[in-house]
């Protein structure tokens, strides 16, 4: 039953596997927040190969294409989330789209750029609703990485997960994998690690001539070897050398590095790509958690790569003295977590709050998303005045 002075947001996350497009509803009033109902679509095949051409190295396209992409992206969320949202009894007030990320550069001195496509404009004019989108801008103008962003919405979790002076971290595994470590005192120390699933689905998609655009249950890796050689010199590349905060993408990792790093094929490859997810994770937390003296008890894998288990399988054997697990195995359905904090990011956008903070390195007030206010405009002003006399 919905109760007085809710606010029900939906947030749409596509990440940089370009898998699909997740949703999730949560409904949230001044008490706090409780999820409604989830639903996912498949990329359209034409637009997830135009939106991965885009990201390839060195590619050149004009700017009209990019703004046709731009709106192709819009009008395709604006019609997949007509018809979500149709389909549901409980309806959203707002939505938070994350957009597509074509384009993340981090740098120092405020000088970093994101680019995340898909025209908010087109889904408000597709469902009528408000839409706030651009969330990682505003940190980047105060300094920040931009990403990752997730560790505000994993704070909020962990209170399910057991006590944070154990030291937990919840780790999301998609294209990119980061961490979001939480210890004494609610510290929060997050980063991206490297490659998450980005090199692994394009190892097998090239391995089985297209067939598979990803290796379900890691069964391709179990089948291969590894070129430990290869996966020794991408693990030499700088950015695993550099201190956190930070954060990376396809534009720092593109598919063409590991394939310059190494002479492995088929199946070999994808067991190489998937040792160099492994590892780099690995690494990461004993470079930064575990000999920084932070205590650390258990990690809950989400994304993607919480549904490989051979890849879970050999980062227990890397870290065997922590319990490597998944937030689904703690009752949390992991492949939401993420829509489900862009519709929290929803939320604090509408309060005027900063949704990064020290972890990303931003310093001082960080914009929230933008706001493009749809039909339904004065009836959320309305809704929000409950949260700010509350």
């Amino acid at each position: 039953m919905r109760t007085s002075g809710s606010l029900r947001v939906l947030g749409v996350m596509t990440g940089t596997s370009c898998d699909g497009l997740d949703a999730a509803c949560i409904d949230i009033n001044p008490n706090g927040w409780m999820p409604l109902w989830s639903a996912s679509v498949a990329y359209p095949k034409d637009l997830r190969r135009k939106v991965l051409e885009y990201q390839r190295p060195r590619t050149r396209n004009s700017p009209q294409t990019w703004l046709e992409l731009h709106r192709s992206l819009g009008e395709w969320y604006g019609r997949a989330l007509s018809r979500v949202i149709a389909s549901q009894r409980k309806k959203p007030d707002v939505i938070a789209n994350h957009g597509q990320t074509i384009a993340h550069f981090p740098a120092p001195n405020r000088n970093g750029i994101t680019l995340q496509l898909g025209d908010p404009t087109r889904i408000v004019h597709a469902t009528g609703l408000t839409v706030l989108s651009n969330f990682r801008e505003g940190d980047m103008a105060a300094g920040g990485q931009g990403a990752p962003l997730a560790p505000l919405f994993h704070r909020l979790l962990a209170h399910h997960l057991g006590k944070p002076e154990r030291g937990i971290s919840i780790h999301n595994i998609g294209g990119i994998s980061n961490l979001t470590y939480i210890g004494k005192n609610r510290e929060i120390l997050a980063f991206d690690t490297g490659p998450g699933n980005i090199w692994i689905d394009a190892a097998a998609e090239l391995a089985t001539g297209g067939r598979l655009k990803m290796d379900l249950n890691g069964k391709l890796a179990c089948r291969g070897l590894v070129d430990w050689h290869a996966v020794e010199r991408v693990l030499r590349h700088p950015y695993f050398r550099k201190p956190a905060p930070k954060s990376t993408g396809r534009d720092e990792f593109s598919f063409e590095l590991l394939l310059s790093q190494t002479q492995s094929k088929g199946v070999d490859l994808v067991a190489t790509a998937t040792a160099v997810t492994i590892e780099s994770i690995a690494r990461a937390y004993e470079s930064c958690v575990i000999a920084g003296k932070r205590p650390l008890a258990a990690v809950y894998l989400c994304g993607g790569g919480a549904k490989n288990p051979a890849l879970i399988g050999a980062l227990q054997e890397r870290l065997p003295k922590v319990t490597i697990s998944t937030l689904s195995d703690a009752g949390i359905d992991g492949q939401l977590v993420e829509a489900q904090a862009f519709a929290f990011f929803g939320f604090i956008t509408l309060m005027g709050q900063p949704i990064g903070g020290p972890w990303t390195g931003a310093k001082g007030f960080g914009p929230p998303g933008h706001i493009v206010p749809g039909m339904n405009w004065t009836t959320v002003v309305e809704k929000l005045s409950s949260f700010t006399t509350s």
